[in-house]
């Protein structure tokens, strides 16, 4: 007897969690999260993620459009299948569903409305264009969820627990309906979904429990069920399979079939709803207080993060990283040149950082660089660029004199010995006095990280202009 729907969905929501933690057992076959991963040499880029990165940053030039094909194609099949199939908040979310009284709240539901809110989608676009970040890379529960388990937990997770906890209070699926834009992205593509369902008329005898055990599109469900087509490819349906797993008599099974977008038949719904969509459109409250909301929400958004942008604090980058504005308005966060780091220097930005959570940086003092220039080579979208070691300006080192061994008759060669380039970024004046080349010094931070003071003599400040 074969498995249900919900147990191989189970297995892939587990696995596609298990498999980004391989890297941290050193297997580097697969890195990344589902913002940006490769897959044994295979890229794979969220379009969502490409979308702001090209607004924010005003370029595509080196985005992986390959891996942005992939996952457009695989979703063009699958439809919204995403949601309850591969993402991590989806899932906990579904977990939290299953506690005893909210199991029981839900199940008697069974109700025409189907909910999908899209002005979040249209917020984050145009706030990345404006603030010159991708927004929602940046506030994303889904790769915060995977940078916590990946580099360390921090105050971000709150976001995580937040949407857990309007399942707790009653609001059923809050963030993946109504606040979640990449859901929204999803919902828009599912509309030319080969992937639908198709409902024997023979065998249903519209007991309904399909329809009460649907969280997405339970009124498509029951438009198909009752006077629709006995097919539906609801743009809504995140083709979980609870319908089939549920249902008593075997009706209902997965279709391909011609896209609801391309046929000219009526969409299977209520027949209220039905009539409802022949006449002409007229916008509703809640889609005029939904447009509102959205024009509310982004300008809000556009005013309280610009100035949050200034005051993140400038931090060291790795190689390959141009100005501070360009490498915030291309980098998503994916964490896959953190993994790659042979010497483990690279962070991932916590929520002090501001808008600069989750994108990487090094203390030279804790971990320097060591310019090995893997970083650049696995960063999807050109935040990191491969340079040469000798052209790289990750900041500039800087002596105090005050505090150097060098400059109290001492002799001390540490910094020149562990310099990369030494006599080219730095010299020693007389054999005795350490000397910065600014034009040469790669940043690296090597000399910070070998300074024999408690407080070290030589530090590395960010470079403020693109080199």
């Amino acid at each position: 007897m074969l498995k249900s729907w919900k147990f191989y969905r189970r297995l892939v929501q587990v696995s596609m969690i298990l498999i980004f933690l391989l890297p941290l057992l050193g297997f580097l076959g697969i890195r990344g999260t589902l913002v940006a991963s490769s897959i044994f040499g295979i890229p794979l880029l969220d379009p969502l993620a490409t979308m702001e990165v090209a607004l924010a940053s005003r370029q595509v030039g080196s985005l992986a459009i390959v891996g942005v094909i992939l996952v457009l194609g695989a979703y063009l099949i699958l439809g919204k299948a995403f949601c309850s199939w591969v993402c991590p908040v989806g899932f906990l979310v579904e977990l939290a569903g299953k506690i005893p009284y909210l199991k029981k709240r839900n199940r008697r539901k069974d109700s025409n409305s189907q909910k999908q809110w899209y002005w979040m989608l249209p917020v984050v676009l145009i706030a990345s264009f404006l603030v010159g970040v991708p927004v929602f890379q940046t506030l994303s529960p889904i790769g915060i969820f995977y940078r916590a388990i990946l580099f360390g937990f921090g105050l971000e997770l709150l976001l995580v627990a937040f949407i857990i906890g309007l399942e707790l209070a009653g609001v059923q699926r809050g963030w993946c309906r109504m606040l979640c834009p990449l859901g929204a992205f999803y919902a828009l593509l599912g509309r030319m979904s080969l992937l639908g369902l198709k409902i024997d008329r023979k065998r249903c005898t519209k007991c309904r429990r399909c329809v009460r055990n649907c969280a997405y599109a339970a009124g498509s469900l029951k438009g198909a069920i009752g006077e629709g087509s006995g097919t539906m490819n609801s743009p809504l349906c995140t083709r979980c399979g609870s319908c089939i797993d549920i249902c008593p008599e075997q009706a209902i099974s997965f279709k391909f079939q011609l896209p609801q977008f391309f046929r000219r038949t009526k969409p299977e719904s209520v027949p209220e709803v039905a009539a409802a969509a022949e006449s002409k459109w007229e916008p509703s409250r809640r889609e005029l207080f939904q447009l509102g909301g959205a024009v509310a929400v982004g300008g809000v958004l556009t005013l309280a993060m610009a100035p949050v942008k200034k005051a993140c604090p400038v931090m060291l980058r790795p190689p390959g990283a141009g100005t501070e504005a360009e490498f915030l308005s291309q980098c998503i966060r994916c964490g896959q040149c953190i993994e790659v780091c042979p010497e483990k220097a690279l962070l991932a930005g916590k929520a002090s950082h501001g808008l600069a959570l989750g994108t990487p940086y090094f203390i030279p003092r804790e971990a320097p660089c060591t310019l090995c220039m893997e970083c650049p080579e696995v960063c999807p979208t050109g935040a990191l660029k491969p340079l040469p070691m000798e052209d790289t300006r990750i900041g500039v080192a800087v002596i105090d004199e005050e505090r150097c061994y060098a400059f109290h008759d001492d002799v001390c060669r540490s910094c020149w010995n562990n310099c990369p380039l030494y006599d080219e970024a730095l010299y020693m004046r007389d054999f005795q006095f350490p000397v910065v080349v600014e034009d040469k010094c790669t940043g690296c931070g090597l000399c910070e990280y070998a300074c024999v003071m408690d407080e070290p003599a030589i530090v590395i400040l960010p470079r403020k202009e693109k080199y």
